[in-house]
């Protein structure tokens, strides 16, 4: 068993909250870091949006928006071997509103997102290797793909199925 000591702590600190300025300065992104864990959190809705897919779908969705010459940050979260694949939760504009005739398709594929002021963890800076990363990184001055680029994406990716 090993326990973390008063470095340990304060290095993992310092590293969080380097990666929130880093999101802060060079993003303008609005990050906070969650006093329990010390991981940067960034608050979807005004600025930053979300879409949230299993990886396999999400990988044909990047694969389309790259067709057309389009990048979106994509953040992976670790699955369960066996039970549960990886998500990929693409980074977005704020949300427009969508027919009820798209939301019940991406709800039928299980394509999701988060309610407006939730929180979702960030990657710290960095991390490549296991736990929570980046497939796609965010990148200063490019601007996020709007949500219906996204979402058109996906519909694209499965339009023989609609």
């Amino acid at each position: 068993m090993t326990t973390a000591t008063a470095v340990d702590v304060q290095q993992r600190e310092a590293v969080h909250e380097s990666s929130q300025s880093q999101y802060t300065k060079f993003l303008s992104w609005p990050t906070t870091i969650e006093p329990s864990t010390g991981e940067v959190r960034l608050r979807l809705g005004d600025t930053v949006d979300a879409l949230v897919m299993r990886a396999g779908l999400g990988d044909e969705v990047n694969h389309q928006l790259v067709q057309a010459i389009l990048t979106a940050p994509i953040i992976v979260v670790p699955g369960v071997p066996g039970t549960k694949p990886d998500d990929w939760i693409f980074l977005t504009q704020p949300r427009t509103r969508m027919r009820e005739s798209t939301i019940a398709d991406l709800v039928s594929i299980q394509v999701g997102w988060y309610e407006s002021d939730t929180t979702i963890p960030l990657p710290a800076f960095g991390c490549t290797e296991g736990g929570l990363r980046w497939l796609a990184w965010p990148e200063a001055g490019l601007e996020l793909p709007t949500w219906g680029v996204v979402v058109g994406a996906v519909r694209r990716t499965l339009s023989r199925a609609w």
